[in-house]
């Protein structure tokens, strides 16, 4: 953010000289921003001059295109000189800080008649430096193909004795070069182009193209790479038909699935929000504006939020990255934190052993919507490798003998060891079932869910996530029930876990589970290989008294006389949660994981939403914050209570939970409630206040402003509650069960269409309501095309296999709520 605002060296910059003046584009002139997918226009009125800069990505082609459009609308001739820059810097971010000067040593500048390429000879690295076969380039024209006159290829040359606010090539029109010279190379790059001087006649237009990429491999491989990329945006012509085939391309691909609540501003909004994922997919958490997700690389929460969008287009898409996803699990139940861009898994980005206690919780719930909208039972049969690195047990002890060249799991006599996609959920549940702490609740470790959350990993408890644990392990099997099979192979360790079919323990003893993981974690430090049958009906048995032990254990003794439950145990084995001193303390997570479990009765969350509301909701804004003032820095719990109140995880309005908040509660037939939580998104994303495009951002400030402006959490679940909530489209093992949460003021007008691509057909639902009231809306009938649908076990279903049989590439189905 500072960047932007402070550090001229990280701006695109486009000068135009007339006469005296200089105008720089990256100044500000009142300027209109235009937006669309995905492109976006600067237009700006500087005097006499009309102004559009022009940036989007091909969908086609890897680079990024910068069109700079000037007319002149007065009535007399305006003579300019044009000259772009733009900063080539070409190199590890780390470097900007560390090791600058010395790294752009390693510059090789090269010039062309369009353009400019930089490959530095080596990737700058003390822990071993090597070959760099990366180009980066930048090529420019005006009009229809002119090459630019000369260029500035670097930093000194472009600035002289000044700076960039009064460079000698703008306020001196010094000289550009044409060819190579070897006092450029080891310095500082830039695309500096300098264009032919022009004279623009009344209402005249001139436009100026900029190409930016990057291209790998040798020398010959590169040059032909960018030869080929020049030779297809080498005109205006190309570069506007390249801008509509990829305006084309995004609409089409958002529209794939598609909603239309009759209101026209809230079915566009929607379609950013769906974008959403594939931005983040596109471009990561790091090097950008708020996302200082530091050295890049996808977190473990984004693998399995990424898939939950990708199920919502392409579930079959979805299998090949969920399968991939549950390698970075670990035998001892933690898994891999990072994925690199070469889809290494690695424990953490800042070579910490660190484990996040929730993360044994999302690739269960993806993998359950995957399996229920494929019917694709088979993949938790499916088996795949551990990863495996220096760390054991959950990451207290480290194997000083670790050597591998990869990181796969191994069994004592070097063969990889693989399990199937069940053991791996089991693994990392039954394991968290048994790392309990002192009030018997599983352990916070270095946090969960919320980050900052990392400074309780001896003592610290989450009774938050220990809600969705307790309700996965009931919840999977209903899977179980109906695989078509009566064994399934584990891990002969993992059957140590599995007390109840060998070894029964106390589940009252926090400190039996505790041996009883220990037993476990030695055990697996070097694996056997065998893997032993197991009835399934035996773990069924197993995971279900599991499940409802723990749920009850959290409902008996973490409710809260206030009206809520408490969430958290800090480092000192004390609730964090309640009133001190007349001084309440509450948060959102706990309340909404123990209604999205079915821990919390239907009085307890009307209490809960009266404290919510009282507490928790602001007033001003509209949102729901994250927390309470704790008033104090919490060491004892995490770094959050240090960051100011009302930013981030100390009390922000935090859009992901406040989504998941809404979709406990519509799940829970509250419906009044629901609307009200996730309006709240809405509205605040919409406002003016937000200073934000259209899309969901991470969170709200005190002042209503929208940072982190996008998160795959915030938009994936928005989507997952819109269908399987609001309009209750929800997959069972195949077919389609309609159960929509509607009432009258979620219609716009009367009907509601959704369109969604499944098994090479397009379904075309639409709600139509036939009454209006505020109550909840009734399914009065179903026609599939012209058949009627009758309630099968009080659910309207829609068989796959009836799809199947209708020889219609769009199919209709029509649904009359009363």
């Amino acid at each position: 953010i500072e960047d932007l605002r402070s550090n001229i060296l990280c701006r695109r910059n486009f000068f135009i000289k007339t006469g005296q003046k200089t105008i720089r584009l990256s100044d500000p002139y009142n300027d209109i921003q235009e937006s669309g997918f995905l492109y976006h226009k600067i237009i700006k009125k500087i005097n006499n001059l009309h102004v559009e800069i022009l940036n989007f990505t091909p969908y086609d082609c890897p680079v990024e295109i910068m069109r700079i459009e000037i007319v002149n609308e007065s009535k007399k001739p305006i003579k300019i000189t044009p000259t772009s820059f733009l900063p080539l810097y070409g190199r590890s971010a780390e470097n900007i800080r560390d090791h600058r000067h010395v790294s752009s040593l390693l510059n090789r500048i090269y010039l062309t008649k369009y353009g400019i390429l930089l490959k530095p000879t080596m990737t700058f690295d003390e822990g071993g430096h090597k070959i760099n076969e990366t180009t980066y380039f930048c090529l420019g024209f005006e009009n229809n193909s002119i090459a630019p006159l000369g260029q500035f290829p670097t930093l000194d040359y472009f600035c002289g004795s000044q700076d960039l606010l009064k460079a000698d090539a703008i306020e001196k029109n010094i000289t550009p070069v044409r060819t190579n010279k070897d006092e450029f190379n080891g310095k500082e790059a830039v695309a500096a182009f300098r264009f032919k001087n022009k004279v623009l006649k009344s209402k005249e237009k001139v436009s100026y193209f900029l190409i930016m990429g990057i291209a790998s491999g040798n020398s010959k491989k590169t040059n032909q790479q960018i030869t080929r990329t020049f030779a297809k945006l080498n005109s205006p012509a190309k570069i506007n038909q390249s801008l509509q085939n990829t305006k084309k391309y995004w609409l089409q691909y958002l529209t794939r699935t598609n909603f239309d609540f009759g209101n026209k501003d809230y079915t566009n909004w929607l379609m950013w929000v769906r974008l959403q994922p594939t931005l983040r997919k596109l471009f990561g958490c790091s090097f950008l504006p708020h996302f200082d997700y530091g050295k890049g690389g996808r977190g473990w929460r984004d693998l399995w939020q990424d898939a939950l969008a990708l199920l919502l287009n392409e579930p079959l898409k979805a299998k090949s990255l969920i399968l991939n996803s549950f390698q970075g699990v670990k035998i001892d139940g933690s898994n891999a934190t990072i994925i690199t861009k070469r889809g290494d898994f690695l424990s953490d980005r800042n070579s910490l052993g660190r484990i996040w206690m929730d993360h044994g919780v999302w690739p269960y719930l993806t993998l359950k919507l995957y399996i229920n909208q494929t019917k694709d039972l088979s993949i938790l049969n499916k088996d795949i490798s551990y990863f495996k690195d220096h760390l054991l047990r959950r990451a207290k002890e480290i194997d000083v003998n670790f050597s591998q060249n990869d990181s796969i799991l191994r069994t004592k006599k070097g063969k990889i060891y693989k399990g199937s996609v069940l053991e791996h959920i089991l693994v990392q549940h039954l394991t968290s079932f048994f790392n309990v702490g002192k009030h018997n609740i599983i352990k916070l470790e270095n946090a969960d869910w919320n980050d900052g959350l990392d400074m309780a990993a001896s003592e610290g408890e989450s009774v938050t996530f220990s809600f969705m644990y307790a309700h996965n392990l009931d919840d999977l099997c209903f899977f179980l029930k109906n695989l078509k099979t009566e064994h399934v192979l584990l891990a002969k360790e993992l059957t140590l876990l599995l007390d109840r079919i060998n070894w029964p323990l106390n589940y009252n003893n926090f400190k039996e589970k505790q041996k009883r993981l220990q037993e476990y974690l030695e055990k697996t430090k070097h694996m056997s290989g065998r893997r032993v049958k197991v009835r399934v009906v035996d773990l069924i048995s197993d995971l279900e008294e599991k499940g409802k032990h723990l749920l009850s254990w959290l409902k008996e003794k973490e409710w809260l006389k206030l009206g809520f439950f408490n969430g958290y145990y800090d480092n000192k084995s004390k609730r964090i949660e309640g009133k001190f001193k007349n001084k309440i303390k509450m948060m959102l997570a706990p309340q909404v994981f123990a209604i999205m479990s079915g821990a919390a009765s239907k009085n307890q969350i009307q209490k809960i939403w009266i404290c919510v509301k009282k507490y928790l909701k602001s007033n001003k804004l509209g949102g729901f914050r994250l927390n309470t003032d704790f008033g104090h820095l919490c060491l004892d719990l995490g770094r959050a209570f240090g960051f100011s109140y009302g930013d981030k995880e100390n009390g922000a309005i935090f859009n992901h939970m406040a989504i998941m908040f809404a979709y406990a509660l519509r799940s829970q037939g509250f419906i009044k409630e629901a609307d009200e939580a996730i309006d709240s998104v809405y509205r605040m994303s919409t406002d003016n206040k937000a200073k934000i495009p259209p899309l969901i951002p991470e969170y709200f400030n005190l002042l209503g402003c929208g940072l982190y402006l996008y998160l795959t959490g915030s938009a994936s679940w928005y989507m997952h509650n819109l269908t399987e909530q609001i309009l209750g489209i929800k997959f069972i093992l195949g077919d389609i069960s309609l159960e929509p949460k509607l009432t009258s003021r979620n219609f716009s007008k009367n009907t509601i269409s959704i369109k969604w691509p499944i098994k090479n057909k397009m379904l075309n639902i639409s709600y139509i309501k036939r009454a209006s009231n505020n109550k909840l809306l009734k399914i009065k009938d179903v026609f599939l095309e012209e058949e009627r649908i009758e309630k099968t076990n009080n659910k309207y279903l829609i068989e796959i296999k009836k799809l199947s049989r209708i020889n219609k590439k769009n199919i209709g189905v029509k649904v009359y709520l009363a």
